[in-house]
């Protein structure tokens, strides 16, 4: 499938998952179960009874503690041959460096458009491709931000951007974004398949639906003048 080239790309990579709720309880043990050599866990927050619905990496026995560390040990028990980097706080404008800096790729698995906005500004800054997810109730969407070849975060971040996360999340609609964000991470990083870039997957839980809108660049002041600069 991956061949033993593409294994070797993964076990040389990291990868940062910033949020370690319900997307990034699911993406960083795929990304783990996958042999990624070095994962950063990135969350400031303690588990919640109302977590335990969508986020697989905890249980009843861990609530009020740290989810940073808390995933960090769980995923060391199933793969223990990974390096594991915790990282309690969040994600900041003033410490996304610092955080994030020295990896591949950086994963969206927040749930707040403000932090996400963090993310995508650094990603344009310094080049580091992002894999963005979000889900609200049934519905779901991911796509792939690569600097110079794609159109930002910021153009389809709703015009006013609210400081709550989503309204609801359900686990299973969870499940399916994690796994196409888990997806598109590992076709980055082993060269494999079509990364979604300028493409948003749409997942409609509803109707049971995966469908795809292609994305434009727009007039936004984070990422247009850099897709220009790719182009030229």
């Amino acid at each position: 499938m991956l061949g033993m080239s593409g294994q070797m790309r993964l076990a040389e990579s990291s990868v940062a998952v910033v949020g370690l709720g319900g997307l990034g309880s699911l993406i960083s043990y795929y990304l783990a179960a996958a042999g990624v050599g070095r994962l950063v866990l990135v969350d400031g927050e303690r588990v919640e009874k109302s977590n335990l619905n969508r986020q697989i990496l905890y249980d009843s026995s861990d609530i009020g503690l740290p989810k940073a560390y808390l995933a960090a040990k769980r995923l060391r028990s199933l793969n223990p041959l990974v390096d594991y980097e915790p990282v309690a706080s969040m994600v900041s404008r003033s410490n996304v460096e610092d955080v994030v800096g020295d990896v591949d790729v950086i994963v969206d698995a927040l749930d707040d458009w403000r932090a996400r906005l963090v993310l995508d500004e650094y990603s344009m800054k310094s080049g580091k491709p992002l894999v963005h997810g979000a889900v609200d109730g049934f519905y779901g969407q991911v796509t792939t931000i690569i600097p110079g070849r794609t159109s930002c975060l910021a153009c389809i971040a709703p015009r006013r951007i609210e400081a709550r996360g989503c309204r609801s999340a359900l686990g299973a609609v969870v499940g399916i974004v994690a796994s196409q964000e888990a997806l598109e991470v590992v076709k980055l990083l082993t060269g494999k398949g079509e990364p979604a870039a300028n493409r948003l997957i749409v997942v409609d839980g509803f109707l049971g639906r995966l469908d795809e809108v292609e994305l434009k660049p727009v007039e936004c002041s984070v990422c247009l003048s850099r897709i220009g600069a790719g182009q030229a």
